[in-house]
């Protein structure tokens, strides 16, 4: 004790020198506590190591125990904390001989890092640091909190922490964005249970978010981290990354690996992380739901040498659910080219799944007695898993079937019920055709099974005896002679064969069954101490007739023609037989029958005193019945030949040729479309080869007739300004709407595009129309020229003076507005004439009376487009 203070107040005394504190009570706080050794480490710098040493008087467990009341200072970088330099061992493990306890209700970590470098923790058993359960997954607690942390070592095999009743041992916490603890080593320590051995386990003993190129386990099994009993999680990490390697670790036992924890719903090592490379290997994990939990691993995941389900002495009882559970993986080994690679996965329920993951090689390794061996769920689309075919086995050879340039592993089976690979015989590789052959001595006494791994490196199951019954050919007793058979089921993974009756006893020992009476029977396939594959049941009855049907071909009869046949058929000993038809009449004496036509036919045979009769035979009637789907019929137009008819599909049966006749039954075409055609009636008609035919469809093609233009109300106008004409009432008889107009004169110039004109200049022009199907038609010649001497010509003066000359206003052209209005004015303004038109023109009178010579004025209403024209008038007398 006095050296202890001797070193610590000399270290003390040089200033951000490494310093050995020594903490000498159990106090929570106060002079020679950890929390006050800690604020001196902290106090001290991180440039040189400190070291936390103990040196507590103690007698008794009690008094090496430090009870928390809430969280000791962050720690700082380079400093080491040894439980083991304790002069006295009291917790029941001599290297563990500190503990460390929250002995309130409130959550807070053992001991914290964070941005801590190059710290080490040896020999504290860290005790009941849970976490709220309604918290937030970033606020988790531990024995030991890390957070973007590195350099760091926990444990040794002769320095182990406990970790115990907490809601992690070891925790890096699930914060975004993410800190990556590095460098990591975590070894010899013991979760689960306290130092004197008695169980009290954590939800999670390590549970790592953000690893990288760090090391859970060690290089030899004295390294070995024991967890046991974790409700939730042995070895957990999330969003790994680099390289990580979980090597020599006990999960689900003591360190013994004598005493079995079983969790049914923990994890034993579960890794995620897209970019992570794990390394696990030479890692016992028992008794958890599943043992191993690779998921969203893209980096090249390994597992080598590692026990699942079994301790070291092979126990039965330690199995896990799932032996290796993979989840979105795009790459993945398991086992390796070696034995030393070599996993044992045993007494599982299912020794691996594989779930939306590819490819998974699984090579060199020892499975056996699982309930399931290699299930795929959710391949990815495009990917398929294909079992390899032993197709032979021998004392000194094995040859299969499996894909082409793959692998095949050849193991001796188990002697549990599900034929999985327990050891290891050879490695084969494919030929081109997919063909592989094993050369060398066979214990016949053992069963034998394979694995393929194809080209992409996907393994799949073990194969197993197999039977394909598709082709299997039974001749049933003829004539009360021993020669039932039943031949033709070929077989895989086989070497065994056991044909037995109702009564289960063997009565053949060959793939094909001979020589038995009538009766029921099956075959089992198998090897030895194997599993087995066994068939349907076969019935011999003792009704056979040694008819083989097997190449028998029934050609139908077409269009109630006798082109029917019946060939292929083989009799006992090809004894000649007698056709008959339904009606029991002989209908021919050879081997075949031929051209006949639609029926029932039968023949008999006479084997030595036996009389044989065959099945009857149907000769089917085909006919056809031909149809349109899908047609486009265009009509003559324009008063030419030009309709046509085009079939664009059948519906049902195509026709092998056809012909299309008009309404004289005379042939006009053979293809599926035909033009050129007048108004009438047209048949189309159907053909097979083989001599059917029949009417399709009849098709009337109608005549449109062109359009006619109708000139009967034909109004012609003249402008005001007498250069242009304009019309109306011009009509297009016809149903070949809608048209295309175009007026052209007498150079055939376009001139107007619309069915009546206007405002175009005098001259003589016709009418084009075009209809919908391009027929044109044209109007006569109009002659527009004569109406330009119907243009408005008002004079100015007239001579009312009784001479018969010029003694009315006279207004040339005005009879072509027979809807103008006038109105002529004195100079005073008021009305002296007023007319709706001019059929009696002005005389120079106003009521009766001669009106006074002078100058008049008039406003003239064409009701056209013209307007009003006003102007003078002057009376001469």
């Amino acid at each position: 004790m006095r050296i202890w203070l001797f070193i610590f107040f000399l270290m003390v005394s040089k200033a951000s020198q490494a310093i050995i504190i020594v903490v000498t009570n159990n106090a929570n706080s106060g002079t020679g506590s950890l929390r006050e050794a800690i604020q001196i480490a902290n106090a001290n710098g991180i440039t040189d190591r400190d070291y936390i040493y103990f040196d507590i008087p103690a007698a008794t467990a009690s008094e090496v125990s430090i009870s928390l009341d809430s969280e000791l200072p962050i720690l700082t970088s380079n400093v080491v904390i040894d439980g083991t330099t304790q002069p006295i061992s009291l917790l029941g493990n001599t290297g563990t001989r500190i503990r460390l306890n929250n002995a309130t209700s409130s959550f807070f970590s053992g001991i914290r890092l964070e941005g801590s470098r190059e710290v080490e923790i040896y020999g504290i058993e860290f005790v009941n640091f849970k976490s709220d359960p309604n918290g937030p997954i970033e606020d988790k607690k531990a024995g030991i909190y890390l957070r973007d942390s590195h350099f760091i070592t926990i444990g040794s095999s002769s320095k182990p922490n406990c970790f115990t009743g907490s809601y992690a041992g070891i925790l890096s916490p699930f914060i975004i964005p993410r800190l990556d603890v590095t460098n990591i080593i975590i070894s010899g320590n013991n979760f689960g249970f306290n130092a004197n051995g008695l169980l009290n386990p954590n939800e999670s003993s390590i549970d790592l978010s953000f690893l990288k190129n760090s090391r859970i386990g060690g290089s030899t099994f004295a390294d070995a981290n024991v967890i046991a009993g974790s409700t939730r999680n042995g070895i957990a990490l999330g969003g790994a990354d680099g390289d990580v390697e979980i090597s020599n670790n006990i999960i689900g036992m003591n360190r013994t690996m004598t005493t079995l924890y079983k969790v049914s719903a923990a994890v034993g090592i579960y890794v995620n992380g897209n970019a992570s490379k794990p390394i696990i290997s030479k890692n016992f994990i028992c008794g958890q739901d599943r043992a191993v939990f690779i998921d969203y691993v893209n980096g090249g995941f390994v597992l080598e040498g590692n026990k699942l389900g079994v301790n070291e002495t092979g126990a039965t009882t330690f199995g896990n659910n799932v032996g290796v559970y993979i989840k979105f993986c795009n790459a993945g080994l398991i086992g390796g080219n070696t034995a030393s690679a070599s996993n044992e996965i045993a007494y599982n329920t299912i020794a691996v799944i594989a779930e939306i993951a590819y490819p998974i090689s699984v090579l060199h390794n020892s499975i056996y007695c699982n309930s399931n061996s290699l299930l795929f769920i959710n391949l990815p689309s495009g990917k398929t898993i294909t079992t390899s075919k032993i197709a032979n086995i021998s004392a000194n050879e094995v040859r299969g079937t499996y894909l082409t340039n793959s692998k095949i592993e050849l193991f001796y089976t188990d002697a549990c019920v599900n034929c999985e690979g327990k050891e290891w015989i050879a490695t084969i590789l494919t030929d081109g055709l997919g063909n592989w052959s094993y050369n060398g001595t066979i214990d016949l006494t053992r069963s034998i099974t394979s694995m393929g791994t194809n080209q992409d490196g996907a393994t799949a199951p073990f194969s197993k005896p197999l039977m394909d019954q598709v082709n299997a050919l039974k001749t049933d007793v003829i004539c009360n002679q021993p020669t039932g058979s039943i031949r033709g089921i070929v077989t895989y993974d086989a070497s065994i064969f056991e044909w037995r009756d109702a009564n289960g006893l063997i009565v053949g020992t060959a793939k094909d069954l001979e020589g038995v009476g009538p009766g029921t029977y099956r075959l089992t396939a198998k090897q030895n101490n194997s599993c087995s594959a066994t068939s349907n049941a076969f019935t011999i009855t003792s009704s056979g007739t040694g008819i083989l049907e097997n190449n028998m071909e029934i050609v139908k009869a077409y269009c109630g023609q006798s082109n029917g046949a019946i060939t292929g058929i083989v009799t006992p000993n090809n004894v000649p037989r007698i056709w008959y038809n339904e009606a029991g009449v002989e209908v021919g004496r050879s081997d075949n029958l031929i051209n006949v036509s639609a029926g029932t036919y039968y023949f008999t045979a006479q084997l030595g005193t036996c009389n044989i009769s065959s099945p009857n035979y149907v000769v089917d009637n085909v006919t056809f019945e031909y149809k349109i789907a899908e047609e486009d019929v265009k009509e003559a137009t324009c008063s030419q030949d030009n309709g046509s008819i085009s079939i664009n599909t059948f519906q049902g049966a195509r026709p092998d040729y056809i012909k299309w006749f008009n309404e004289s039954n005379v042939e006009v075409g053979n293809s599926e479309t035909i033009s050129g055609l007048a108004a009438g009636r047209y048949r189309l008609m159907g053909y097979s080869n083989f001599g059917c035919s029949n009417l399709i469809k009849e098709y009337t093609i109608a005549e449109i007739q062109s359009p006619m233009v109708n000139l009967q109300n034909l109004k012609q106008y003249i402008n005001c300004d007498g250069k242009s004409v304009s019309t109306s009432g011009i009509q297009v008889d016809g149903q070949s709407a809608p048209y295309g107009f175009a007026w052209v004169d007498q150079n055939q110039n376009i001139v107007a595009s619309t069915l009546n004109l206007k405002n175009i200049p005098i001259g003589k022009y016709l009418l084009k129309v075009t209809d919908r199907y391009g027929c044109i038609v044209q109007s006569s010649i109009i002659d527009f020229t004569q109406l330009e001497e119907t243009i408005v010509k008002i004079p100015n003066t007239f001579t009312p003076n009784g001479d018969s000359i010029n003694d009315v206003w006279e207004i040339k052209g005005i009879e072509n507005y027979p809807e103008a209005e006038f109105n002529i004015f004195n100079r005073s303004g008021a009305t002296i004439f007023t007319s709706r038109g001019y059929s009696r023109p002005f005389d120079g009178t106003f009521n009766g009376k001669e009106l006074p010579v002078g100058v008049y004025y008039y406003k003239i209403n064409l009701n056209t487009e013209c307007g009003v024209l006003t102007g003078s008038l002057t009376i001469i007398r």
